[in-house]
């Protein structure tokens, strides 16, 4: 059995890329590094970094020990603040991250009906991008957050326990006046000459993968001539007549700018998979597991709401 405070201070070396930099993070002294990386390898058994003038790596075992890392201080900082909670009396606490659409969506009826059947624990929603949100999960700052996933792809996180809730289907944005606003459904390949908004700026997001393999799927690489950070960005550069977009039904629900239409994809539809990650399985029973429950729940009736703009109809999104 090693001492798990020690994986701290390889984390740290790791991140810092040299003993003295962690050492001084750390507000330790680079000797004192030096030996707590020593005795760790000695109870683990094997080397864990390989040591150079120009600083320092991990080695394999190294690598493999910093993934367990993670899940191990989470786990240690989650049973501390839980015995914390114990000795002073104070109720417990879920603590979720989620990107805005989910948190507008899914999260709230979830929040409620907890709050119902929990009511002596609270649930504190914090506001971050899935990537963030990870983080936050990794840090032991929340005990779950919503994430999205490209369905049929590598994990966009695999380091951690991942619990799918929602199936996002993803609808083309056009200008109300557009050649294709009057369909019921649209065909992707007829979009195959239009100028696309992408909405995200880095590009290399799930959603941006998701519009990328169906274009791919239509037989044609898109013209990309706006990035946006977010989807109401996105339909006013549509509604503007600068060009199309998807967006996912999440950031649709409640009404759309009322100068686009909104339509469902024909064949086959662009869908982003809605997780809720946390660093472990939820034990049976426990309010993480009740919350992860109530947000499935929550999820499967979104399914039958309407998706529409503001100047159309109401049409189903069975």
């Amino acid at each position: 059995m090693f001492d798990v405070r020690r994986l701290v201070v390889l984390r740290e070396v790791v991140r810092c890329g040299s003993l003295s930099a962690a050492a001084a993070a750390l507000n330790y002294t680079t000797s004192a590094v030096s030996q707590q990386i020593t005795a760790l390898e000695r109870d683990v058994g094997t080397t864990l970094l390989v040591r150079s003038p120009s600083g320092v790596r991990p080695t394999t075992a190294g690598s493999r020990l910093l993934e367990h890392a993670e899940t191990i201080l989470a786990a240690v900082a989650a049973a501390e603040r839980d015995l914390e909670r114990l000795a002073t009396g104070r109720p417990g606490a879920v603590r979720i991250s989620s990107f805005a659409s989910a948190a507008a969506t899914i999260l709230p009826r979830a929040i409620a009906r907890f709050r119902t059947l929990c009511p002596d624990i609270d649930v504190e929603l914090l506001p971050a991008d899935p990537a963030d949100g990870v983080a936050m999960l990794s840090a032991g700052d929340v005990d779950a957050a919503v994430i999205t996933e490209v369905p049929g792809d590598r994990p966009e996180f695999p380091r951690v326990h991942s619990i799918p809730i929602y199936d996002d289907e993803f609808y083309v944005v056009l200008p109300a006046n557009h050649r294709l606003a009057a369909a019921v459904e649209v065909p992707f390949g007829a979009l195959a000459g239009e100028q696309w908004i992408v909405s995200t700026e880095t590009g290399v997001c799930p959603d941006v993968r998701v519009f990328e393999q169906a274009c791919r799927h239509a037989g044609f690489v898109p013209s990309v001539t706006f990035r946006a950070e977010d989807y109401f960005t996105v339909q006013g550069l549509v509604a503007a007549d600068l060009g199309v977009s998807l967006v996912p039904s999440l950031a649709a629900y409640g009404g759309a700018h009322p100068d686009v239409v909104l339509r469902r994809v024909s064949g086959r539809r662009p869908v982003r998979g809605i997780a809720i990650a946390t660093a472990h399985e939820p034990a049976a029973s426990s309010p993480l597991a009740t919350f992860v429950s109530l947000a499935r729940a929550v999820s499967a009736q979104l399914r039958h709401r309407p998706v529409y703009s503001v100047a159309e109809r109401p049409f189903s999104v069975a």
